[in-house]
């Protein structure tokens, strides 16, 4: 696991966070640079564990910030185990400005039933939180 170091800022405002999302496709249009949020969802569904969630986005919304800041989506396990951390780092020159920071996750790990948490992370320092469920579907299809 990479350890993503927290950027120097250039500025003295911290980034917040107006939003965290997961979702199943984020399409972007190349001209006016708005984005469709396809399948929001809070919840998985897997008829056996351990499964691989085949495809999904994190999608966080920032504004308010000045400066260069290092950023990282991480997913912990219902144990607390840390199941993936990505990050980068974006830059803010307009803190009036709105950037949205889109990871896509292919075949993500999961290997617990129960709650899954989504950290939006500045640096080192948590930004906002979401949640999804990973249930086993007792049907046999």
């Amino acid at each position: 696991m990479e350890q993503m170091p927290e950027a120097a800022a250039i500025g003295t405002e911290r980034p917040i966070c107006v939003s965290l999302i997961v979702c199943n496709e984020v399409i972007e249009d190349k001209r006016s640079g708005n984005k469709t949020l396809v399948g929001l969802f809070n919840g998985i569904m897997t008829p056996q564990l351990p499964a691989s969630h085949p495809r999904m986005f994190l999608m966080a919304s920032l504004t308010s910030g000045t400066g260069s800041w290092a950023f990282s989506f991480r997913i912990t396990a219902p144990s607390g185990r840390e199941v993936i951390r990505v990050g980068d780092v974006t830059r803010f020159q307009d803190p009036l400005i709105v950037h949205d920071l889109i990871v896509e996750l292919r075949n993500l790990p999961l290997e617990e039933a129960g709650v899954y948490f989504v950290d939006l992370m500045i640096g080192d320092t948590p930004a906002a939180n979401r949640r999804f469920n990973v249930q086993v579907t007792s049907e046999k299809r």
